[in-house]
């Protein structure tokens, strides 16, 4: 096994192309170094360096080892400059999340409230089953989840598995969405025959798409025109530029159109042919302590649920 100290022995008599003048370079004894050689050349049965008259000069075997021992020194380098600098940085918080726009502009707010020059923070948006992965094996300290009322018992059954708990911070209703143009953007609410003939935009589960896994809500009724996507802009970009429709708790969030006056905006109406509730809250590891800025974003996190009936119905 070829240490990483010898490797930048190597990287260093290149450099000055003299072992004596390497050696006193890097406070050593030049029988020090010339072991090293040694112990390289023997370990990988080749010749690194040849004498000259003025002092030592890669072989092509050597000058190929030194390309791929720089690219070594430098990646280890790197790791080590990461992990330190991590570990000075005053806060670290990561949250995975169902792909659910309320949980963001959360973690919007807790940026603008943290208040410090450095920190290092995440967020990632991906199908259950990642976000319980990611809880269960502390990629992410919480996951926040919208689990449907008739499968919270089963759900929580899976995350007991995991030793993983489920805390609710309201309940949400689900809405369809579709833009202002549509045909039916001037209706005061919306059944599933009237949407029969317009396609579907819903969420991909990958593998893992059980039902439980949904953030969406659920009907019975066969559809003609599905389209299955895997990320909320695509969604988004669906909904907003044709006649598709999507049904959850949350696409556009309160006033994101805001963002797209120019474009075709997206509207929730009431979706009356369900009448299913969605438990909106997080999952975390059962004998975690949740750290400080992770208390503070579920808090904001509630509010925000708590709005979700007022702001869907602007």
């Amino acid at each position: 096994m070829i240490s990483l100290q010898n490797m930048k022995y190597m990287i260093e008599i290149s450099r000055h192309q003299s072992i004596s003048a390497a050696a006193k370079s890097l406070y050593i004894s030049q029988s020090t170094l010339s072991t090293a050689i040694k112990e390289v050349e023997i370990s990988l049965g080749i010749q690194l360096f040849k004498r000259n008259s003025r002092g030592v000069e890669l072989t092509y075997e050597g000058q190929d080892y030194l390309n791929h021992a720089k690219d070594i020194v430098e990646q280890a380098e790197y790791l080590e400059r990461r992990y330190h600098h991590q570990k000075s940085l005053p806060m670290r918080f990561s949250v995975s999340t169902q792909r659910l726009p309320f949980s963001t502009m959360s973690f919007i707010k807790i940026i603008d409230e943290i208040g410090l020059d450095r920190y290092d923070i995440a967020i990632r948006e991906c199908p259950t089953h990642e976000v319980i992965h990611d809880v269960a094996t502390r990629r992410s300290e919480i996951g926040v989840m919208c689990i449907n009322d008739h499968y919270l018992h089963t759900m929580q059954k899976l995350l007991d598995t995991s030793n993983l708990s489920f805390h609710i911070l309201g309940k949400i209703k689900s809405y369809v969405f579709l833009r202002k143009l549509h045909p039916l953007g001037k209706k005061e609410s919306l059944t599933i025959n009237d949407l029969k003939a317009y396609p579907f935009v819903t969420y991909d589960q990958g593998d893992d798409n059980l039902l439980h896994f949904s953030e969406e809500i659920l009907f019975n009724e066969i559809l003609d025109k599905n389209i299955h996507v895997i990320d909320r802009c695509t969604k988004i970009a669906l909904v907003r530029g044709t006649d598709c429709f999507s049904i959850g708790p949350d696409l556009t969030n309160s006033d994101g159109d805001k963002m797209h006056s120019k474009l075709n905006e997206i509207q929730a109406i009431e979706f009356s042919d369900s009448n299913q509730i969605l438990h909106a809250g997080y999952i975390m590891r059962s004998e975690h302590t949740l750290s400080d800025v992770c208390r503070c974003y579920i808090k904001t996190l509630e509010e925000k649920i708590n709005d979700m009936g007022k702001s869907n119905t602007q």
